[in-house]
């Protein structure tokens, strides 16, 4: 009897044995099937990019501005928008460049006086409306000895500013070193063209109002601006 107990135990170990090797393996494989797999990448949608809405006020095309003002061969321009041009009698005649005389418009001026002494970036001469004026630097230093009357005597303004329409006249000792802070040819015409496009910026809303036919600027642009723009105006094109 005894044998046969002590023959039985090595056979129910075995079994035994052979029982929890098979549920260590199944356990993980069950595991597998029912979910242990590795989760598949989470397909998103992509992100909808919201529409962009049209401007509540398109921005208007600026018209070209390319020739708008003009400056003859010969013809120095000053940063202010004045110029000189030496005359054959040696005396060098000053006015106010095709911008300025667009800018303001028909006005009165106001000259200096035979005799008086002009420095060049300094006040020389006074353009106005009647309501409002902007002082005009000279170009040049020197002693004023000629002012042109019919000028000054108009009251619907300066016209042909290059020709019939200079201003005065003087007698320039610094001739050749002011010449050289003054822009010619070219360079006359790329500074014109250079203040062509920064009026056109400032005054985009105003332009439909002060264009002639063909996008030419009639004369007195600048009045459509307020007071306060106005003195901006002054301040940022004729320096003063």
């Amino acid at each position: 009897m005894a044998y046969d107990l002590l023959s039985v135990y090595p056979a129910k170990l075995l079994e035994y044995g052979l029982g929890i090797a098979y549920l260590l393996m199944f356990i993980p494989f069950w595991r597998y099937v029912q979910g242990g797999k590795p989760a598949a990448a989470e397909v998103r949608a992509p992100a909808r990019v919201p529409a962009v809405a049209p401007a509540a006020h398109p921005i208007a095309a600026r018209p070209a501005v390319a020739g708008w003002f003009q400056v003859p061969a010969g013809v120095h321009l000053h940063p202010g928008h004045t110029w000189a041009r030496l005359e054959s009698d040696g005396l060098v005649a000053v006015g106010v460049d095709d911008f300025a005389h667009k800018l303001v418009g028909p006005a009165r001026v106001e000259l200096p006086s035979v005799g008086a002494k002009v420095a060049q970036g300094e006040p020389a001469l006074e353009l106005g409306d009647g309501e409002r004026s902007v002082p005009m630097l000279s170009p040049i230093d020197g002693t004023v000895v000629a002012v042109n009357a019919a000028a000054r005597e108009r009251t619907d303004g300066v016209e042909d500013p290059y020709g019939a329409g200079w201003l005065f006249k003087v007698k320039a000792p610094r001739l050749a070193a002011n010449l050289r802070q003054l822009f010619t040819d070219s360079a006359a015409n790329r500074f014109l063209e250079d203040a062509s496009e920064r009026l056109a910026m400032r005054m985009s809303p105003e332009l439909g109002r002060v264009l002639q036919d063909g996008g030419v600027p009639i004369h007195g642009i600048g009045r459509a601006l307020a007071g306060d723009d106005w003195d901006e105006m002054a301040r940022t094109f004729f320096l003063t």
